[in-house]
């Protein structure tokens, strides 16, 4: 199941492309959860570095669950 994303076309007046956007919230929470992952990798240990990845997969599949009401 995909990420749900917002369809805009294009806007002259501030020069934003067209195209398939995701709200803040999610870009925001994807952005945290990949920069800690990001940064755990490259200078943590292994064993947090996998429990990271789970959380992200977590956060991920969370994001993309159909939402209820």
């Amino acid at each position: 199941m995909a990420l749900q994303t917002f369809n805009f076309a294009a806007d002259s007046s501030s020069g934003a492309p067209s195209g398939e956007y995701v709200a803040a919230s999610v870009a925001q929470q994807l952005e945290q959860s990949l920069s800690k992952l990001t940064w755990t990798v490259l200078y943590g240990k292994s064993f947090d570095a996998s429990g990271i990845a789970v959380a992200a997969e977590q956060l991920l599949a969370s994001l993309r669950a159909p939402k209820n009401g």
